[in-house]
């Protein structure tokens, strides 16, 4: 699969963007027509600030149902923009990921026409094996090769098979929903983490054959919160507390011994 570059923001209630590689109104999702476009991901942000946290959000419904209730939600972005504000290296760990190919994402966009269209679709898919290889050798520090717009990749093994969050494409602007959707994101370490989101929306703009900026979120399982994202956080806990204090067994009262400057 070739693909050009993608920008993604992910709202989960989580924002991501991605470069080319909605609510519909109606109770009944149309049935996506037209040619189908390859992106991957070049980018996928995540917030670091409550602004951004809101900016990222997208309104996935009230707490008993889908239908959209003018609330912006992001509740796990206001949880990382916490911790990128306290100095938690959340951005840099995903552009690292991306740029290394830890975590490869495809999106598939069908549409009849970029400006307005009544049945547009979009797919995500887990990537593998780029051409050309994200890094020339062990001694790349930068990465991305295979970002450029011209690479090359398979469908993972494993990637999740989700059918399209459908929508329409009213003046450029993309809003499909509810469905499901899975993504990738990495915390702490650049081992990817996949998250399913479940009553998914994604909002796209500036699209084009070229790219597109791309917003997800949906909810997240507590299952998913559990086995995936808190162990995540909380080997970026210890290690600064690994690094500003003394050993565990010397943390007791109220004297923690940490330096009095550390996070």
């Amino acid at each position: 699969m070739a693909s050009t570059r993608l920008l993604l923001a992910i709202a989960c209630v989580l924002p991501i963007a991605a470069v080319a590689c909605g609510g519909s109104g109606s109770d009944t999702p149309p049935v996506p027509e037209g040619t189908h476009y390859g992106y991957v991901v070049s980018k996928a942000l995540v917030p670091a600030s409550m602004d951004q946290a809101r900016m990222y959000g997208l309104d996935l419904g009230a707490a008993k149902s889908g239908t959209p209730d003018g609330t912006i939600d992001n509740q796990l972005g206001v949880v990382l923009s916490t911790l990128a504000g306290m100095g938690f290296a959340i951005q840099p760990t995903i552009d690292t990921a991306v740029n290394q190919g830890s975590i490869i994402l495809l999106v598939d966009f069908q549409t009849k026409d970029f400006k307005n269209t009544s049945a547009a679709g979009l797919t995500v898919k887990i990537g593998a094996t780029p051409m050309p290889a994200p890094c020339t050798d062990a001694n790349d520090k930068v990465c991305g090769h295979h970002l450029t717009g011209s690479g090359s990749f398979s469908v993972a093994a494993n990637s999740p098979v989700d059918a399209a969050v459908a929508g329409k494409i009213v003046n450029g602007t993309f809003n499909g929903g509810p469905g499901d959707l899975s993504l990738q994101i990495a915390l702490g370490t650049t081992e990817p983490l996949t998250l399913s989101l479940l009553a998914a929306r994604a909002k796209a703009t500036a699209i084009s054959d070229t790219g597109m900026t791309l917003t997800v979120g949906g909810l997240i399982s507590t299952d998913d919160l559990n086995t995936q994202i808190f162990p995540a956080l909380q080997v970026q806990l210890t290690a600064v507390l690994d690094n500003d204090c003394p050993p565990l067994a010397q943390r007791t009262g109220t004297n923690c011994g940490c330096k009095s400057t550390s996070t």
